[in-house]
């Protein structure tokens, strides 16, 4: 596992110091858009991930499926735990501070704990392409930010101020109306 760690927080260090003006945006069709679902990528970068490429219906299902459980897991070991900015027990915790710790304890995996930082993880996905295990970022106030982890295509886990940790649909007009993006980080 710790190569594992050691692997993604290079792809993250990468990620961040390539900075948005040094990528061309591609010209290649959604069908040869890489797994991150960015599709900026460089084609020199990417011709390397086409050949590994899968398209979520082909993804391997059993991993899909475990990771599912963990969240589920942790959904019903967190479950109704109440809100608190800046908490980071059972007694209370703030939404980011529960995306790290679901992700230390289920995935280990050391994410930061704030929800600006997190939004620099990982690599870009559309909205269309979130699949279980995806970070997921909403806008909620003027200078707020709000994450969750999608448990499936449509419902994502998190830790709601008013519900506590709970589980929503992102379909629902409130969070469709304040989406902002999508991270995937396993």
């Amino acid at each position: 596992m710790v190569s594992a760690k050691k692997t993604v927080i290079l792809l993250c260090v990468a990620a961040l110091s390539s900075g948005c003006g040094a990528v061309k945006q591609s010209a290649r069709p959604p069908s040869a858009i890489t797994a991150s679902g960015g599709g900026n990528a460089p084609d020199s970068a990417a011709a390397g991930d086409r050949e590994s490429f899968r398209p979520p219906s082909a993804m391997n299902v059993s991993v899909v499926n475990s990771t599912r459980a963990s969240l589920m897991q942790a959904y019903r070991e967190w479950k109704g735990t109440p809100y608190r900015l800046g908490g980071a027990s059972e007694s209370g915790v703030d939404c980011s501070m529960f995306i790290n710790i679901v992700f230390a304890d289920y995935f280990d995996m050391d994410l930061p704990t704030n929800t600006r930082t997190q939004l620099n993880v990982g690599e870009g996905v559309r909205r269309t392409a979130v699949r279980t295990g995806d970070l997921i970022f909403f806008r909620t106030g003027r200078n707020r930010l709000h994450v969750g982890i999608m448990v499936d295509r449509e419902e994502f886990l998190h830790a709601s101020t008013s519900r506590g940790v709970t589980i929503s649909e992102l379909s629902r007009e409130y969070w469709a109306n304040r989406y902002l993006a999508a991270r995937r980080v396993l």
